[in-house]
C-alpha cells in the first residue's frame, strides 16, 4: 500500500505542478517597498521607516524614507508595520532525498517496505513542490551539500523558475574510506564515490569540473589518527585541483579531530557540527584565521532520532510546510527496530550547541544549515528549528538571523551578492509581521517572500495541507480573531456533539453566533492540541484549553474533516 501511495502522491503532484519547468518570470519596472523596519542581516541597528529600492533582481536603495528618492515610475508597495529580512539561506541540504523515513537504506534499511528507487523518484518528480516549499519557508538560496550527477539539472531548473530558490550544488561526494552501506544509494548516479589514495581523490575531484560545481565535498569516514592523516591528505589533493578552478573545498567531518584535519588540509568549509568532543582555543584559532565557514546542522540528528523511536516531534512549523507525504512517513518504524535503536542514538545536541557558541563568540563564520533531505529533516521548513536551537544554543535572535543570511551567504559563493538587504545586492526578502530580532519565530510568518525581484505569498506557493489549515484555525481561536476564524470554515460547516451527532451548529451564522460571545466573555481563553491525528481529509486532536492561565484544564477530542481547502464537518467529543 505504501508503494501505490508514493506513486498516486507522485502523479498528483504531477499534475499539480506541470511536466516542465515554467519560465522565468521578470519584474517589471522599479518596485518600493515603503515604510517597514528594516534589519539588514549585518547585525546594524534596524531602520525605521525605511524604503528598499528594488530594480529588477537587483537592491537599488535602502535606507530610511527621507533618504532615498523613489523614480517616478516605481510602484509602491504599502509595507507599513512590517520587518523586512534577506530571505533566509540554507546551507547544507541534499534534493536526492526526500527527508522520509525511506530515503537512507545506508543508515536504515527499510527497503523491505519501500523500495529505494520509490523514493528516489519521488524526490526527482516532485523538484518543482520543493522548490516551493523552500519559499515557502522563506528560504531564497539553499546549498546542495553532495548528491548524484543529477543535481547539476537540478541546479539548472531552479535557474530557470520563477518558483524556486538559488541553488548551489557540489556533485558526488568523495569518501576517504570504502563503506559498504553507500552501495545501498547507487542506481547508477551514486551519490557516494570512494577514493583509495589523495591520487584517486585529486582524480575524482577533476573529473568533476566540466561540470563547474559550487563546491567540491569530501565524506571524512574513518576514525583515529589514521583517519584523521587520510582525510588531511585527500583534502590538500582535492584543493590543489579545485582552488585554481575557482572551486572550494567543503568537507564533512563531525570528530573534532578529523575537523582539525580537513582545516588543515585547506578545506574553506566544514558542513557540519563538531559532535564529539567541546573545540579547543587552537581550532577555533584556525578556523578565524583561515576564514572557514562551519556550517551548524544542529537538528538532523533530532530527525533521524525521533524517525527511528517512532516518536517524530515535529514543530508547528514543521506540519504547516512540509510534505504531507513525508510526514506520515516518519511515524511508520516498525515497533520492533524502534525498541532496538531506542538506546543506541545518543543525543550530541547539547555538545553542538555548546561547540556552535564558543565559535560564534570567537567571531567565526557560523552558517545555518539543516541537513535537509536526511530523514526527519524536512524540505524547507527545517531552517526554522535550526534557528530556534541557535537561539537555544545563547545566540540572539538577530546573531541567528545573521546566521541564515549575511554568514550562510559564504557557504554559497566566496564572494556573494545575497545575505543582506543593501544597494547592489540580490532582491531576496522577506516581509514579515513580527520583528525577528525579539523572537526568530516571526521569520516562519511572513507577508510576502521576494525572490529575485518577485513577490510570492505562501499560500500561492503551496497547497495548505488539512492539518495546516486545523492549526490555522487553532490559531485564530487563541487569537479571538473571530474573522480569521469563520475563515478556515466552510459556509455549510456542520458541527456535531459525539455520542448523539445531532447537528447543535450549521453554517457560518451560528458560528459567528456562537463564538464571538465567547471570545469576549473569556478573553483568556486558550487551547491547545496536546496529541495530532492526520488521515487524509480528517484531522483528530485532543485538544487541552483553559479560560484563564490558572484554571483547571478541560479536555475534548475533536475531529475536524476538510473539503476544498476548509472545514466542512467537525464533531466534538467531551467528558461531562
Amino acid at each position: 500500500m505504501r508503494a501505490v501511495g508514493f506513486k498516486l502522491a507522485a502523479l498528483a503532484a504531477a499534475l499539480w505542478l506541470g511536466g516542465s519547468s515554467p519560465s522565468l518570470a521578470q519584474p517589471q519596472g522599479p518596485v518600493a517597498l515603503v515604510g517597514a523596519t528594516i534589519v539588514d542581516g549585518n547585525g546594524g541597528a534596524p531602520i525605521p521607516d525605511g524604503v528598499v529600492l528594488l530594480r529588477g533582481d537587483r537592491i537599488e536603495a535602502v535606507g530610511p524614507r527621507a533618504s532615498v528618492r523613489l523614480p517616478r515610475n516605481a510602484r509602491v508597495v504599502d509595507v507599513r508595520g512590517k520587518w523586512i529580512t534577506p530571505g533566509l539561506i540554507d546551507a547544507h541540504v541534499h534534493f536526492f532525498q526526500s527527508g522520509g523515513l525511506y530515503t537512507r537504506p545506508d543508515g536504515m534499511d527499510l527497503t523491505s517496505a519501500v523500495p529505494y528507487a520509490e523514493d528516489l523518484a519521488r524526490s526527482k518528480s516532485r523538484l518543482d513542490e520543493t522548490f516551493a516549499r523552500y519559499l515557502a519557508s522563506g528560504v531564497t538560496t539553499v546549498v546542495d551539500a553532495g548528491g548524484p550527477k543529477w543535481n547539476f539539472e537540478v541546479r539548472s531548473r531552479a535557474a530557470a523558475s520563477p518558483r524556486a530558490p538559488r541553488v548551489a550544488v557540489a556533485g558526488p561526494l568523495i569518501a576517504t574510506e570504502p563503506t559498504v552501506p553507500q552501495k545501498k544509494l547507487d542506481l547508477g548516479d551514486p551519490p557516494i564515490i570512494s577514493a583509495a589514495d589523495p591520487g584517486e581523490a585529486a582524480a575524482l575531484a577533476r573529473a568533476l569540473l566540466p561540470a563547474k560545481p559550487d563546491l567540491i565535498k569530501i565524506w571524512g569516514i574513518g576514525s583515529g589518527p589514521e583517519g584523521a592523516r587520510r582525510l588531511r591528505d585527500m583534502t590538500a589533493a582535492v584543493v590543489a585541483v579545485a582552488k585554481p578552478a575557482g572551486i572550494r573545498v567543503a568537507v564533512h567531518a563531525t570528530d573534532l579531530e578529523q575537523a582539525r584535519a580537513a582545516v588543515e588540509g585547506g578545506a574553506e568549509v566544514l558542513v557540519h557540527s563538531v559532535d564529539d568532543a567541546p573545540v579547543d582555543d587552537a581550532f577555533v584559532a584556525a578556523l578565524k584565521a583561515r576564514g572557514v565557514v562551519y556550517v551548524t546542522t544542529v537538528m538532523v540528528g533530532q530527525g533521524y532520532s525521533g524517525a527511528f523511536t517512532g516518536r517524530p516531534a515535529l514543530t508547528v512549523t514543521e506540519r504547516r510546510l512540509g510534505a504531507p507525504d513525508i510526514i506520515a512517513t516518519l511515524s511508520e518504524i516498525p515497533p520492533a527496530i524502534a525498541a532496538q535503536v531506542k538506546d543506541r542514538m545518543p543525543d550530541a545536541t547539547p555538545q553542538i550547541l555548546a561547540n556552535a557558541k564558543r565559535v560564534h563568540a570567537a567571531g567565526v563564520r557560523v552558517a545555518a544549515g539543516t541537513d535537509a533531505g536526511n530523514v526527519g529533516t524536512l524540505h524547507g521548513p527545517a531552517i526554522h528549528r535550526e534557528l530556534e536551537l541557535l537561539v537555544a544554543a545563547g545566540l540572539t535572535p538577530s546573531q541567528a538571523l545573521t546566521a541564515a543570511t549575511r554568514d550562510a551567504a559564504y557557504a554559497y559563493a566566496p564572494k556573494p551578492d545575497i545575505g543582506l538587504v543593501a544597494a547592489g545586492y540580490r532582491a531576496d526578502l522577506l516581509v514579515l509581521n513580527a520583528d525577528p530580532t525579539r523572537n526568530v519565530s516571526a521569520l516562519a510568518r511572513f507577508a510576502q517572500v521576494w525572490s529575485r525581484g518577485v513577490s510570492h505569498g505562501a499560500a500561492s506557493l503551496i497547497p495548505e495541507s488539512p492539518e495546516a489549515l486545523v492549526q490555522r484555525q487553532l490559531e485564530a481561536y487563541n487569537a479571538h480573531d473571530l474573522e480569521a476564524f469563520a475563515a478556515t470554515y466552510a459556509e455549510d460547516i456542520e458541527i456535531f456533539d459525539l455520542p448523539g451527532a445531532a447537528a447543535g451548529r450549521t453554517g457560518k451564522a451560528a458560528l459567528r453566533e456562537t463564538y464571538g460571545p465567547l471570545f469576549q466573555r473569556l478573553p483568556q481563553l486558550r487551547c491547545e492540541a496536546a496529541h495530532r491525528v492526520v488521515e487524509g481529509p480528517f484531522v483528530i486532536d485532543q485538544e487541552v484549553c483553559r479560560p484563564t492561565p490558572q484554571a483547571r484544564p478541560r479536555r475534548a477530542t475533536a475531529i475536524y474533516q476538510v473539503e476544498n481547502g476548509r472545514i466542512r464537518r467537525v464533531w466534538f467529543a467531551a467528558a461531562p
